[in-house]
């Protein structure tokens, strides 16, 4: 096992290092073309119930008011994460203190 063993000098790491930055850059420019096209992940009507701590039923009523997207597949409903994001947001009340 210690005869496959090889060392880098300090310019290849340097090199290693240099092309996973450029890797990097690449793909923060492409997620940046990308824009709407790129909507990340998505989650089903059960797994959004169990993070909203809310029964399939009021997310069944959320869709109709409009609250939010999704899509509906033949047996199943998606959720964009971004979007719901952004419907907890619109929804946030930030904390408030009165000074006594």
């Amino acid at each position: 096992m210690a005869d496959n063993f090889q060392a880098i000098s300090g310019d290849e790491i340097a090199r290693i290092f240099h092309a996973l930055d450029r890797l990097d850059d690449g793909i923060r420019d492409i997620d940046e073309l990308c824009g709407d096209y790129n909507h990340g992940r998505y989650i089903t009507d059960r797994q959004l119930g169990d993070i909203l701590n809310v029964s399939r039923r009021t997310l069944a009523n959320y869709r109709t008011k409009g609250e939010f997207g999704y899509y509906d597949l033949p047996g199943k409903i998606l959720y964009d994460e971004k979007e719901i994001e952004q419907f907890l947001q619109r929804h946030y009340l930030p904390p408030f203190r009165t000074d006594d």
